[in-house]
């Protein structure tokens, strides 16, 4: 049986990274994925690496089989997951939840050096 940290570590090495064309210039990354009927929304600043857009789709697919957790929960799970792998300058997290007569937001932003 996989140890909690096994698990993490597992999970945060599905996030593949590249080094950033231009380290020394600014720019804002974004992705855009929708999963189970979540909308997931990544805006960030990379430093010196940037995350490969295939291996956030498998990673995402990956923290659905993580059974019975919140938005908030899963919100900052990928937050910490992003800001351990990547390591960028600014990281927004918004996730989207609709249902019939309800929508809910969960939005989770961290900047360094935090």
């Amino acid at each position: 049986m996989a140890t909690p940290n096994t698990e993490i570590r597992e999970r945060r090495d599905l996030l593949k990274i590249s080094p950033a064309p231009q380290p020394r210039h600014d720019a804002i990354v974004n992705h855009r994925a929708d999963m189970h009927e979540i909308a997931i929304r990544l805006h960030y600043v990379p430093d010196r690496d940037i995350l490969c857009p295939d291996s956030l789709a498998t990673y995402l697919d990956a923290m659905w089989k993580i059974k019975d957790i919140s938005l908030e929960k899963t919100a900052q799970t990928i937050l910490e997951d992003i800001n351990d792998q990547v390591i960028p300058s600014w990281l927004e997290i918004r996730l989207s939840k609709q249902a019939e007569h309800t929508e809910h937001d969960v939005q989770i932003e961290d900047r360094q050096p935090h």
